[in-house]
């Protein structure tokens, strides 16, 4: 009996076809950044070391996007999950890629937040130092994503500067810029210094917070502020926390959760020091606010004078 040639090749393609072999795959994304290939079969683990899962196992040819470098370990995505590879088992990656992005510098002189995404409403996931240099991988509507301990992050662009600030304080922090009504109510303030904190009080023998900035202000530069912290903190005109300059007013949220609301007010009188209305020490004291408490706490600065 004999077999039809064409029949038989016909099968042989369907069958060939049926194999699935595994492949690389490459995203427009991919494509846009570099990839690395892998060179011999590899775990794919969630984290850089022998200690983390693994997530599935790779196989030779197969092409990922370059994440970075972390000691002998390669951060990578593959098919929309980001991993770790060791690196002897990928070949095509540069340490070149590790420093991509434009280098910026932190001119916050108390500190920028590094945030999970774009906006004030995302957690925080640390803070940098004045002066602290960063790599910038875009940026968007007022925000700049950064690389941060190995992950993406953002950060406000308005605190960032192409050169490295001269010294880790803001010039404007100098005594030397203090104006001289400034200077007047700063001397006026200080002459409180030890008076007890009561809450609801607004002088002239106790205060609370908001009750001696308004004292303050109403008594020696004739201005009559809101009475309450919060409505203070809407009150003249707003100051990025580089900007700041004696004679300013510094809000914070000292509840903890800094969403946003303010608690608490106290006069900047330079130097990278406040004078205030404390409630944990009850009375008119100075402190730095470049403390880690009041790093974390600031809301926003305004300035009245």
């Amino acid at each position: 009996m004999s077999i039809n040639k064409s029949y038989v090749l016909a099968g042989a393609l369907v069958a060939t076809s049926s194999i699935v072999m595994p492949m690389a795959e490459t995203s427009q994304v991919e494509a846009a950044t570099q990839t690395v290939t892998v060179t011999s079969r590899v775990n794919f683990r969630k984290g850089p070391s022998m200690n983390y899962s693994i997530m599935r196992k790779l196989y030779k040819g197969y092409k990922l996007t370059y994440l970075g470098k972390n000691g002998n370990w390669i951060k990578v995505k593959y098919d929309g999950t980001t991993g770790y590879v060791y690196k002897d088992y990928v070949s095509g990656y540069s340490s070149s890629s590790d420093n991509k992005g434009i280098t910026r510098y932190v001119n916050a002189s108390v500190g920028l937040n590094v945030r999970k995404g774009p906006s004030t409403s995302y957690s925080k996931l640390g803070k940098l130092s004045y002066g602290k240099s960063v790599k910038v991988l875009s940026t968007s509507n007022g925000w700049s994503k950064i690389s941060y301990n190995g992950r993406t992050a953002y950060v406000k662009s308005t605190y960032l500067q192409a050169k490295k600030p001269s010294s880790t304080s803001s010039k404007n922090d100098s005594d030397t810029n203090v104006s001289k009504s400034a200077s007047a109510l700063i001397s006026y303030a200080k002459k409180f210094l030890g008076k007890p904190y009561v809450w609801g009080a607004q002088g002239p023998n106790s205060f609370d917070c908001s009750g001696f900035t308004y004292y303050v202000f109403k008594n020696k530069a004739g201005i009559t502020l809101p009475r309450n912290s919060a409505v203070q903190s809407k009150y003249g005109t707003y100051v990025s926390r580089s900007n700041i300059k004696a004679g300013d007013l510094l809000f914070f949220d000292t509840n903890g959760s800094n969403n946003g609301a303010v608690s608490h007010v106290g006069l900047y009188i330079g130097n990278g020091q406040m004078i205030h209305a404390s409630y944990s020490q009850r009375k008119i004291v100075t402190v730095s606010i470049n403390n880690s408490y009041y790093q974390n706490a600031f809301v926003n600065a305004r300035r009245v004078l």
